[in-house]
């Protein structure tokens, strides 16, 4: 059962992703322009696998799952922007860059659990 504890420490979480995300776009959008949301979420996927792979060899605790809602998905779910992604990806010409993200990003995930899991797979 999530508690009104878990709520708050999502949404704490969340602000402080969002707010990391918003820096880099203010300090990186003249530099990278429409790369840097597919940068970001490529970047998150692969602290959201670490974070998961890690989580995956810790014993059951409810610290530890209190630790997952805040980081991952709290923080890491506030830093990546697919939404804004699926927007961007919406103009038909830019249907492949969405897809690629996708995938790529998927990959960074499976690498970082990897790593998260001390390179053991299940």
């Amino acid at each position: 059962m999530v508690s009104w504890r878990d709520l708050v420490s999502v949404a704490v979480g969340g602000a402080l992703g969002t707010a990391v995300r918003a820096g880099l776009t203010l300090a990186f959008l003249d530099a990278l322009g429409p790369a840097l949301v597919p940068i970001v979420n490529v970047v998150g996927a692969f602290a959201i696998g670490i974070l998961f792979g890690i989580r995956a060899r810790m014993p059951r605790s409810s610290r530890a799952q209190r630790a997952q809602l805040f980081f991952g998905t709290g923080v890491l779910g506030g830093f990546t922007t697919y939404s804004a992604l699926a927007v961007e990806s919406a103009d038909l010409a830019s249907l492949w860059w969405g897809a690629a993200t996708v995938v790529v990003g998927t990959f960074a995930a499976w690498i970082g659990v990897l790593i998260g899991r001390g390179g053991r797979v299940r």
